[in-house]
């Protein structure tokens, strides 16, 4: 998906947004169209994968895609794992003081299990602290 978005983004990709989103259950409704963008490159990004992992359509045109559909799975897990960052990383605040530079405090993102995967990856031996 990072690299379809980087196309559309060369093409356009705003153009190529909804003017009305119709479908947003965890994300803001308000969403400013630039950061829905940068979201979804991150879930991308994260995920190693493209828009069509989730969203219904083909290819680089996503004028084409249906965005509002809940018609794959992998749509209501991504709802379900942006909740669980949500409550990990509102804990993660509470006991992580921010860093000493400008970086901030550490974060729970898609990349933190999944490191490029479309499922999350474990470490050798089942992934637990000792």
């Amino acid at each position: 998906m990072a690299g379809a978005l980087a196309l559309a983004a060369a093409t356009g990709v705003r153009a190529q947004l909804p003017q009305k989103y119709t479908n947003l259950q965890v994300l803001p409704k308000d969403i400013p169209p630039a950061q829905l963008v940068a979201t979804m490159k991150g879930f991308a990004q994260g995920l190693g994968v493209r828009c069509e992992h989730c969203h219904v359509g083909e290819g680089n045109d996503l004028s084409k895609f249906d965005f509002a559909a809940d018609t794959k799975p992998t749509k209501a897990t991504a709802r379900w794992m942006i909740r669980m960052a949500s409550v990990l990383n509102a804990e993660v605040a509470t006991i992580v003081p921010p860093a000493a530079d400008a970086s901030g405090a550490a974060r729970v993102t898609c990349f933190t299990c999944h490191r490029g995967a479309p499922k999350p990856l474990t470490a050798p031996g089942g992934g637990g602290a000792p």
